[in-house]
């Protein structure tokens, strides 16, 4: 509570500060310039919404139309040149000559030329690209109500994969550009934030997503290899607003409040009769005395089935109720922006405060940030932009298969237990548990360009990050299986991370003889990293009520700590040239040098090209009207991958503990180790040959315009392999070490990739549609000296991993047994091959499938695949008069979910196989039964979401208030999910497609005000 307390209290501040100023520099800039007012319609008459509209002079400065087509922009020169642009319509000139209303009529035509985007080092004109790049524009994400930028992305980009298992507030996703093409190196695009490559995706908290302007997406090897070693997963660049429309004061004032609650009720017993008939059959089935027969059992009293019946046993527990609640979301934004032709500012914070599903469960995040554009002189322009955010998050180990015949407290009001060494009690594992983090983020660069000629530009930037976080845990000895092993048990890990990095690099632009266009990047830059941490133990403590405050406490106290640095230099160049609007030709490379390698293989170098063609320029299609836009690409290069650990390439040394003489000693010597499951493992040998991971990439893109771009259609197909994969390779006994690192093993992704958007209707009513659909296929090409190894933990109740890389398989297939039903006579089970308890009625009937009679492990087979056939979204978006309603469809089809849980709902078991229903889809129950890993345990993970649905309701200058807009929304997430899968709350699992039951994703209820001033 005193951290939520401590958030709150600076968010007030932050406001209180943010206002003052804001009403101070209002007055001073409001009236500065000349102000231009008027309305922008179709040669219909009617108007145009989001017409973007800015200056000849500065294209950094502009605004766009509303709802009923009008703008209103503050100039300094009333005799300013205005340059309208709209999809679908011809860009349009328009010079004020001291006007200051003024009406614009667009005509219908081909603009898309002239769009920059942001791309690695810069911006480049859209009709000049030829690598692969998707675009998110501020106007997609504008009405999407998520905290977290991962999760945004989901279903907007082709090609990329977002998978969120977890509904906890806080947690992090999975993230894939095209596939997964690594073992143990990183498999997550790079983020680059306003030029600041801040590392993997997939947990990104230090970005409030309001302050997005636009993200991109590059996912071929042209637009991914100016980012070298570190754009072998494709890369996702963030622009955050860096200019205001106009030179006036603007605040813009967004709160929203909602409500999560259970997408469906969990499958549980609720029935303590149901209950306690199951609980009985598996331990008979297993040998055992049943338990429910009003008997005492280690000190529990269980009823007998009559009692229950009967209603004799007083207790009903629904865990359902009592683990989850409705759970309060309160979001709240304050940004400020203005300045004037010399300095422009940008001041913004965030509240966001999110309760999760179950007690105890809570996710807080407090940011802001500032933003300072000055313009020193003619030829030099400074900006500085500094991010801070504050996390608090409590876990809750709370779960929810528990008995319904027992109570939650006992007649003094303590836990109930059931028998002296009961650790899974929820109530008790979500309160008497600390799990609970914070951490402080701080990213901040500077930037200046000098132009130096009319042409060339000199871009300095220095970027600084720094966070670190803390995380505590305590677990008391009488309800927690840990706390009990040690007495006791509290920890506190510490993490800090201090990073810098260097980026200097010249830009020229020219065009020649009017046929003739040059754009060429060259530079240099300098990365360096260092992380350390800590994490101190305490195992047995005396007195409790500290918790882990006072780890000095306890009577044994561990510490582990350690440092890493990296340090990675990069000299990067690209080559872009255009001849009459038609032939695209771009080169580009990085030379990068990486302190995670030897001398031997400490530099790299990552070159692509690509060609484009745009057909629509040429004169066989000049005199038509269907096709507006079509463009060719064809790109080819490469990119590296050094996501892995430092030292690799060293010898390392480590300490381990031996009992010796009656004590325990520390020995410290060559190799370091890890546990893996049961086993210790030896490492830490050197390798100096160790080198980069390579991916190679050809991509062929088509793009396609029609009926003045009104619609469009992007398609890709890919081919992508990466070599030299890093992994680690078993070693002889003999050799003193277990395993070692090295470069061995191939996988491939083939892909295709189509994007589709349409402006259905114009004028009063506006319906836009969009549509994406991804489809890779990977494929393990070879994984060293062998064609086949385990991926992942052993499975306890298989006491063997699941997933396997196998040659010619998929990454991460199921490999196991394939099944034909139940045993329904002892003779069938005998007849399949099968012995022992495995040939009774009711087990799993397992397949001998290379005929020999006997089922073994020579007849497991790849079994399933959990890379979904291909993922799609469909969207849309209605506008009429001041109304406005969008919604999203999300679905992957064809990923198989391997489902740890499908035994373990209570509807399952109700179907269980016993001699009075012999069903062929479920066994009978075992309370000591040994599973097999199989095909009987997957299950189709295809699915399709109601992933949002926005309504909004916008005011543009009301003539009641002193606004500029007021804007109401009302918002769903998560409605609904259409899908067979039938044990579990959503198939969306893990990369792995392994189902552990997870914390289920919430349906979201919010509703927003937006207020401009």
């Amino acid at each position: 509570m005193g951290n939520t307390v401590q958030l709150q209290i600076y968010l007030k501040a932050l406001l209180t500060i943010l206002l003052i100023f804001s009403f101070s520099v209002n007055v001073a800039a409001q009236d500065t310039g000349h102000l231009v007012e008027g309305t922008v319609t179709d040669v219909d008459g009617e108007p145009l919404i989001g017409v973007n509209i800015f200056l000849k002079s500065d294209r950094s400065i502009g605004t766009t139309t509303n709802l009923e087509g009008n703008f209103s922009l503050r100039v300094a020169d009333e005799n300013e040149v205005l340059i309208f642009s709209y999809l679908g319509f011809s860009t349009k000139e328009v010079p004020l000559e001291g006007r200051s209303q003024i009406q614009v009529e667009m005509a219908y035509g081909a603009m898309m030329g002239d769009e920059l985007v942001v791309v690695g080092y810069g911006e480049m004109r859209r009709s000049d690209m030829t690598g692969s790049v998707s675009q998110v524009p501020a106007e997609r994400l504008e009405n999407l109500q998520s905290h977290s930028l991962d999760r945004m992305l989901q279903g907007r980009v082709p090609g990329l994969l977002v998978m969120g298992p977890s509904g906890e507030p806080g947690e992090g996703v999975t993230m894939r550009i095209r596939g997964a093409s690594s073992l143990h190196g990183s498999n997550s695009p790079l983020y680059v934030v306003d030029g600041f490559p801040l590392g993997s995706a997939g947990d990104l908290n230090q970005i409030n997503p309001s302050d997005i302007k636009s993200i991109e997406v590059l996912k071929d090897a042209s637009a991914a290899a100016i980012y070298g070693s570190r754009g072998a997963n494709g890369v996702i660049l963030v622009t955050t607003t860096s200019q205001t429309d106009d030179h006036s004061t603007r605040i813009n004032l967004n709160i929203q409040n909602g409500v999560s609650t259970l997408a469906q009720d969990l499958d549980i017993f609720t029935d303590p009769v149901q209950y306690a008939i199951v609980a009985n059959e598996s331990r008979v089935n297993a040998g055992q005395d049943a338990l429910f027969t009003g008997q005492t059992y280690l000190g529990t009293y269980y009823p007998s089935e009559a009692e229950l019946r009967s209603g004799d046993w007083p207790h009903r527990t629904n865990w359902q109720d009592e683990v989850y609640r409705n759970a309060i979301t309160n979001d709240y934004t304050l940004s400020i922006e203005g300045g004037s032709d010399q300095t422009r500012y940008i001041f913004s914070g965030n509240y966001y405060a999110e309760e999760g599903l179950t007690i105890n469960n809570r996710y807080e995040r407090l940011s802001g940030r500032v933003y300072l554009n000055q313009q020193v002189t003619d030829d030099l322009n400074v900006s500085a932009n500094v991010n801070l955010s504050m996390t608090d998050r409590e876990r809750s180990s709370a779960s929810y298969g528990r008995s319904p015949v027992f109570p939650v407290y006992d007649e003094n009001g303590e836990y109930f237990q059931i028998g002296p060494q009961d650790y899974w009690h929820p109530i008790a594992l979500a309160r008497e548990v600390t799990d609970q983090g914070e951490s402080i983020d701080v990213v901040a660069s500077g930037r200046a360009t000098w132009n130096i000629r009319e042409n060339l530009n000199f871009n300095s930037q220095i970027n600084l990050s720094y966070g670190e976080s803390v995380w505590d845990n305590f677990q008391p000895s009488r309800y927690t299986s840990t706390g009990n092993q040690f007495d006791g048990f509290g920890s506190i890990a510490n993490f800090r991370n201090r990073s810098w990095a260097s980026e200097n690099y010249l830009s020229y632009q020219n065009e020649f003889a009017g046929v003739h266009r040059l754009n060429l990047t060259t530079g240099v830059t300098t990365e360096q990293s260092i992380t350390r941490t800590s994490n101190l133990e305490g195992r047995g403590f005396i007195n409790e009520s500290l918790g882990n405050e006072d780890l000095n406490a306890a009577e044994e106290t561990i510490v582990n700590n350690s440092q890493v640095e990296e340090v990675l230099l990069s000299a990067l160049g690209r080559a872009n040239y255009v001849y009459d609007e038609r032939y695209l030709l771009t080169f580009t490379s990085r030379l990068d040098g990486s302190s995670k390698f030897g001398s031997n293989n400490q530099w790299a170098f990552f070159p692509s090209g690509a060609i484009g063609w745009n057909l629509h320029n040429e004169e066989f299609l000049q005199d038509q009207e269907l096709l507006s836009e079509v463009k060719l690409r064809l790109s080819y290069g490469l990119t590296g991958n050094q996501g892995i650990s430092p030292y690799q390439t060293l010898d390392r040394l480590g300490s381990n503990e031996y009992f010796l003489d009656g004590r325990f000693v520390t020995a410290y010597g060559p190799g370091i180790f890890r546990w893996d499951d049961f086993f210790k493992i030896w490492s830490g040998i050197a390798n100096p040959d160790l080198k980069w991971e390579t991916t190679e990439q050809v991509n062929l893109g088509l793009e396609l315009g029609f009926l003045y771009n009104r619609v469009t259609l992007t398609a890709d197909v890919y081919h992508k392999r990466t070599r030299d994969l890093l992994r680690l390779q078993r070693l002889p006994i003999s050799s003193g070490f277990d395993e070692i690192w090295v470069n061995d093993g191939v996988i491939d992704n083939r892909g295709f990739e189509l994007a589709a958007e349409a402006n259905l209707l114009r004028g009063s009513f506006i319906w836009n549609l969009g549509a994406m659909y991804s489809l890779n296929r990977n494929e393990v090409v070879g994984v060293g000296d062998s064609d086949f190894e385990f991926w992942g933990s052993e499975i306890e109740m298989f006491r063997t991993p699941v997933n396997v890389l196998k040659e010619g398989s998929p990454l991460f297939a199921f490999y196991g047994y394939k099944t034909d039903g139940i045993i329904q006579t002892l003779e069938e089970g005998l007849a399949a091959g099968l012995t022992g308890e495995q040939a009774q009625p009711g087990e799993i009937k397992y397949v001998d499938l290379n005929g020999d009679g006997v089922v073994d492990a020579d007849d497991r087979t790849i079994i399933g695949d959990p890379n979904p056939d291909f993922i799609f979204s469909i969207s849309t978006d209605f506008y009429y008069r001041q109304f406005d309603l969008s919604f999203m469809l999300y679905g992957a089809i064809g990923g198989d979910v391997f489902n740890l849980q499908k035994f373990s709902t209570a509807s399952a078991q109700m179907q269980r196989w016993t001699p009075d229903n012999p069903t062929n889809e479920y066994p009978s129950l075992n309370n000591l039964r040994g599973y097999e890993v199989s095909d009987w345990w997957i299950e189709d993970g295809s699915y399709l979401r109601i992933q949002n649905i926005t309504l909004g309701y916008t005011l543009n200058e009301p003539g009641f208030l002193p606004l500029d807009r007021l804007r109401f929304y009302f918002s769903a997430d998560n409605l609904h999910t259409f899908t067979r899968f039938q044990s579990g709350f959503d198939p969306e699992v893990g990369e792995n497609g392994l189902n552990w039951g997870f914390y289920p994703r919430p349906t979201k209820f919010m509703f927003g005000i937006n207020v401009t001033i």
